[in-house]
């Protein structure tokens, strides 16, 4: 037991000195550029981008190089975050291109992932032709977002001389008899106690008893009465924290900006006014920095603006309210543009739907759009063993068109815009009309 505690303190001082020898350093996780156009001739600069990256900045000191699969490693468990040396920063490099005839545009986003907050963004062209150029102009930007984060070694002159320490002479042992045993206790030590540590860090799960038993010649594994997860208590509190993220993801994600309508006369008819209105759709800025810091996910994908994150009922309890609503789509909902008259009234109604059944219902005042423009920028997938959230980080902007009398469009004061749940939308329409 003593040698074990000995042998304990030993390595752990190793490591604290390591550490602290280290000094604060810089992680930076490069993946794949997204391609904004999706034009299939240049998908080749997403990975090329990583690897002039990797082989310019390989040199710099207190930087580390890290890829996808590092970060995903980081975002499945964050208490590795811990075993970096102290003051340490990590940071996700997001890059997108697209070509432009002779030229290629390069966005870059310099994202802290401790706060999932940016610390920096850059844009960058260059000429399509000579990529050589653009992989130096790409490699200094680069070079120029990192310059206040990596520590700078400051050596402190001072006037004493340094303090020496005499090693002691090392003496010969006396007795051998028993060194291949103590070799071997060592060693059985040392590997108990990396075993431990990675169980501590979450690097090893603990060894379950093995269940498996022999029949005859038919090995069995008895499940139970179910092969799904059942209810544990365990999970009440990751459940709590899931249950009011989801809520909140589910009754107001958007984020909304109007721009003020135009009012055209028709050409064809005096007494028609045409009006357009631009409206811009995108995720609340905080839906994905809550799903990061909050939630103890238990996979991760990421894949240019959209991120999946997965939840294991191994870790939650799902309830069956919730797989209802997510079941049935509960949770969606449809843009309805309401333009209000002088008693706060609707004089014209746009929804965004292209339900037929919504459509019958008349009204001169309502105008649908067939082709669905809004398009949800969230989804929930949800089994026996999991739960599936998809978001994606990217603006829609949408202009819709109408036609209306001018005295209908002289009333008009005011323009808002309500999320209405798609089972709800039926009788919010008949109340209005």
């Amino acid at each position: 037991m003593l040698m074990r505690k000995s042998i304990y303190t030993i390595i752990s001082s190793i490591f604290l000195l390591s550490a602290l020898s280290a000094g604060p350093t810089v992680y930076l996780y490069i993946i794949n550029f997204d391609n904004v156009t999706q034009e299939s001739s240049i998908d080749w600069l997403g990975q090329a981008f990583v690897d002039m990256l990797n082989a310019k900045l390989v040199d710099i000191g207190k930087l580390r190089l890290q890829g996808q699969d590092d970060l995903e490693a980081i975002m499945n468990n964050r208490s590795l975050l811990l075993h970096q040396p102290r003051g340490s920063r990590n940071f996700l490099l997001l890059g997108k291109f697209e070509r432009k005839l002779d030229n290629v545009d390069v966005s870059l986003q310099l994202v802290d992932i401790a706060t999932w907050e940016e610390a920096d963004r850059r844009k960058l062209s260059g000429n399509y032709n000579k990529i050589s150029k653009l992989n130096m102009k790409l490699t200094s930007t680069v070079e120029t977002m990192l310059t206040p984060f990596i520590p700078i070694d400051k050596k402190k002159k001072t006037v004493y001389p340094e303090f020496s320490v005499d090693k002691p002479a090392l003496k010969k042992p006396s007795i051998y008899t028993d060194s291949k045993a103590v070799s071997k206790d060592i060693n059985s030590a040392i590997e108990e106690l990396e075993k431990s540590m990675d169980i501590a860090i979450g690097a090893r799960d603990i060894a379950k008893p093995n269940e498996t038993f022999k029949e005859g010649e038919e090995w069995v594994l008895d499940l139970g009465s179910s092969a799904q997860p059942s209810y544990n208590p365990e999970n009440d509190a990751n459940t709590l924290m899931l249950v009011n993220v989801l809520d909140d993801l589910m009754a107001s994600p958007y984020n909304v900006e109007i721009q003020k309508p135009i009012f055209e006369y028709d050409e064809k008819n005096a007494k028609i006014m045409n009006v357009s209105i631009s409206i811009e759709y995108s995720l609340k800025g905080h839906v994905i920095a809550d799903m990061l810091k909050s939630l103890p996910y238990t996979g991760l994908k990421q894949d240019g603006s959209l991120m999946i994150f997965d939840f294991n009922k191994e870790k939650f309890n799902f309830s069956d309210a919730l797989h209802e609503k997510i079941r049935f789509g509960k949770y969606r909902a449809v843009p309805v543009i309401s333009f209000l008259n002088e008693v706060n009234k609707p004089a014209v109604l746009i929804v965004d739907t292209p339900e037929a059944a919504i459509h019958q219902l008349e009204s001169n005042n309502v105008h649908y759009v067939a082709d669905h423009r809004f398009s949800p920028l969230i989804d929930f997938t949800i089994g026996g063993w999991a739960l599936q959230v998809a978001m994606e980080s990217v603006k829609i902007p949408v202009t819709y068109h109408f036609k209306t009398p001018i005295h209908t469009a002289d009333s008009i004061r005011r323009v808002s815009l309500k999320f209405v749940p798609e089972s709800e939308l039926p009788f919010f329409l008949q109340s209005l009309l």
